[in-house]
């Protein structure tokens, strides 16, 4: 697979362009993305499904740019796909000889059923999801859901109800909003039993724009749309609110942006119905979707369409990127666990955090990449936005907010005090800093060091396999979390 790829999407509302670095086997990043509304479908649906010339015109013009800035980011590989406006066009394959004619692009149309499968291979590889869940991807042409359990997707199917459909055929005639109701819950009607699930994945930008809408209106802290989680009960109200709005005015004092206008209350409703058609209330948000799904389905197309459970995409990306030092950290790792397991009785939660300062010690490394000056505080900045994939809110900020602490400048409580509502105690927060500057400062001197831990007479022994003087300086700017004693001693 070529080091850059670049994935074309063409909605029945948007066309869009993205461009992912490889960084290595089972390392990406994205590197460039646009958006352009080209609105394919529109007056399709009163036209018998015909394309019209202007929506036509529009795209080809949107996918002549996108050619150029795939040109410029030299990507070797272009993977491009067309969804619900397009597949059910009667002049699809006209449409489709036009644009391989003016741009060369050979535009491959997917059914309902492949882009459900698409945005729930980007869901279940890159959200902490659960066991079993739901992933819904409302577009303007068609509502595509797929059934994942234990990271198999097991089923897919796709409903010809999307946002632009809905808005052609109701709210632009300023139809009652109890008829556009009646229409979805019948067409829903025709979901499967097998799909009810309490957790559901929402895809696409009508339920992005959703999510931040009740991010802001409810004082959220952590402002990071991707792995949101949130009760539909508690927010039904806000939701009503989006639908029954009666100008753009409303829809600005609910934090709904101006490109979101035209589809939101459309794809309210149609989220509302189905969460209740699917009998969900445990919402998780997606910040990928179908081009993500595209670009690892070809990816991962020789590990099973998953990445190895020992793996995570961010640690593994962020590692290739900024680690600069290449230094290994498999000892730093096992001292880690073992002065952990020493430290577990007294850290005061019964929550295990050996996989949060694990991955914090995978990248420590990090904030050199600017300059050794502060560099716990670059880490940190790095580390909140970039730990992405697979990990929930609560779990990116508490391996960041520990990576923050450093010797004397042991962090207890983060940035913002809000986020204390994601974090778990001081008294909690003061130990893993502790455990994983008390890491970090040993293995400064040599990474093949080897150390035992353990704690006698309030006093935290370490048997060093080498002797390392400096540290005895190093200790008397470490902060401790507790008021004990640190003897070292070489084995």
């Amino acid at each position: 697979m070529p080091k850059r790829v670049a994935v074309i999407d063409i909605g029945s509302n948007s066309a869009r362009v993205v461009i992912f670095q490889r960084t290595s086997r089972f390392g990406f990043h994205l590197i460039a993305q646009k958006k352009a509304a080209v609105r394919i479908s529109e007056g399709s649906y009163e036209n018998g499904g015909f394309l019209q010339e202007k929506a036509i015109s529009r795209t080809i013009l949107a996918l002549q740019t996108f050619k150029e800035i795939i040109k410029d980011y030299k990507a070797r590989k272009t993977l491009i796909v067309a969804t619900a406006a397009v597949r059910n066009a009667p002049n699809r394959y006209d449409f489709l000889k036009r644009v391989k004619k003016e741009t060369g692009f050979n535009i491959k149309v997917i059914d309902g059923s492949k882009e459900a499968y698409f945005g729930a291979v980007a869901a279940k590889n890159l959200l902490p999801v659960n066991d079993e869940a739901i992933s819904v991807d409302i577009g303007g042409g068609s509502s595509d859901i797929a059934l994942i359990e234990h990271g198999k997707i097991i089923d897919t199917i796709s409903i010809n109800v999307g946002t632009i459909k809905i808005k052609e055929l109701f709210f632009d005639k300023n139809l009652n909003i109890k008829d556009a109701s009646s229409f979805i819950a019948k067409e829903f009607s025709k979901i499967p039993e097998h799909f009810k699930r309490k957790q559901t994945i929402a895809i696409g930008g009508v339920l992005r724009a959703l999510a931040k809408s009740i991010i802001e209106s409810s004082g959220y802290s952590f402002k990071k749309i991707h792995a949101f989680e949130y009760k539909y009960h508690n927010f039904i109200r806000h939701i009503n609110e989006i639908i029954y709005s009666k100008n753009d005015a409303c829809l600005k004092e609910l934090y709904i942006k101006r490109s979101r206008y035209d589809t939101i209350r459309e794809g309210a409703l149609i989220f509302t119905i189905l969460l209740k058609t699917l009998e969900a209330d445990s919402v998780i948000t997606s910040g990928v979707g179908v081009r993500e799904g595209i670009f690892l389905h070809d990816m991962l197309r020789n590990s099973g369409g998953n990445f190895p459970k020992e793996i995570n995409p961010s640690i593994v990306s962020i590692t290739d990127r900024l680690d600069i030092l290449e230094i290994s950290y498999k000892e730093k790792l096992k001292a880690l666990k073992n002065l952990y397991n020493v430290c577990k009785a007294l850290i005061g939660s019964k929550n295990d955090y050996s996989r949060h300062l694990a991955d914090a010690v995978k990248i420590s490394n990090v904030g050199k990449t600017l300059t050794i000056y502060n560099e716990h505080k670059h880490a940190y900045y790095i580390a909140s936005a970039e730990l992405n994939w697979q990990y929930r809110h609560k779990d990116m900020l508490l391996i960041a907010t520990i990576m923050r602490s450093k010797g004397d400048k042991l962090i207890y409580k983060p940035l913002k005090k809000e986020h204390n509502k994601l974090l778990p105690s001081k008294k909690t927060l003061k130990w893993l800093g502790f455990i994983y500057t008390l890491i970090d400062t040993l293995y400064s001197y040599s990474s093949q060091n080897r150390y035992d831990f353990k704690f006698e007479n309030n006093t935290l022994i370490i048997t060093a396999s080498n002797n390392i003087p400096l540290f005895y300086e190093d200790i008397k700017d470490l902060k401790l979390p507790e008021d004990f004693e640190i003897k070292v001693i070489n084995s």
